[in-house]
């Protein structure tokens, strides 16, 4: 049965959960969260485990939890997704353990069949990435592009405000970015769960700054609300936060997910 819960219960559940942000990653897949957790009234959510092996240069294990809520009321939605890390980096001299993650929130209000606005925040933690706080603001509209059976298309040209902490220093850096994401969601066989988001985010006024991302998620169901579920990553940062991480980062992970 799906958990009910009344728009204030949900506040002060999001409100409680965010210190525990000090944990977190940092990549967003928020259309396969959406897709997932569906769109009728009421509070859904996902509750997800994983295990991730990857890197450039030294090997990079790290363990995952993470929840995702979704509170809807008519044509408004929010959001809420706490992600906790845990992991440590192999084939150096030493055995470093670290923690990242992020405590990322959203508000969508639906405009018509075609056109969502959107406002998010985002905090973040990561400390394999020498990222020592990253805070992000953003809005813009979401547009389906495609709406078939069993496919769905969305693009989001958005605006977002960061506000960095330096990791060695402590210093302050703050920028606007473009945070256009494109990403399908496709359903196979009425069961199969096949999700990719792209996000490009490049710095106004210096374009040759910029990030992209491009995370695919692959779920199949063990029960009616417990899947498993395989995930891929590719991430480019022009200019990555520490000396010692590469602009080019890559990686699985393999886990579960619970629908409630």
């Amino acid at each position: 049965m799906p958990l009910r819960l009344s728009l204030p219960v949900f506040i002060v559940l999001f409100a409680s959960l965010m210190p525990f942000g000090i944990l977190q990653g940092q990549v967003v897949n928020v259309e396969a969260m959406r897709e997932r957790t569906g769109d009728e009234a009421g509070s859904h959510g996902m509750l997800d485990g994983s295990f991730y092996l990857g890197g450039t240069q030294n090997i990079l294990l790290r363990l995952n939890t993470a929840a995702n809520i979704r509170h809807s009321e008519g044509k408004d939605s929010y959001y809420g997704i706490f992600s906790s890390n845990f992991s440590t980096r192999l084939g150096g001299d030493n055995l470093v353990f670290e923690q990242n993650g992020f405590v990322h929130g959203r508000y969508n209000r639906i405009i018509d069949e075609e056109w969502t606005a959107e406002v998010f925040f985002q905090w973040q933690s990561n400390i394999p990435m020498r990222i020592a706080q990253r805070y992000n603001v953003g809005l813009g509209p979401r547009y389906m592009a495609v709406d078939s059976e069993g496919l769905k298309f969305f693009i989001s040209p958005l605006v977002m405000y960061e506000l960095d902490v330096d990791y060695v220093t402590g210093a302050y850096e703050s920028a606007f970015r473009m945070s256009t994401y494109l990403s399908m969601n496709q359903v196979i066989a009425g069961k199969y769960h096949w999700n990719t988001i792209a996000y490009y985010q490049p710095k106004f006024g210096k374009w040759d700054d910029l990030r992209t991302v491009i995370d695919t998620r692959f779920s199949t169901p063990l029960s009616p609300d417990l899947n498993l579920v395989i995930r891929g990553s590719l991430r480019y940062d022009s200019y990555p936060s520490g000396t010692d991480v590469p602009q080019f980062t890559f990686g699985t992970t393999t886990g579960l997910s619970y629908r409630f």
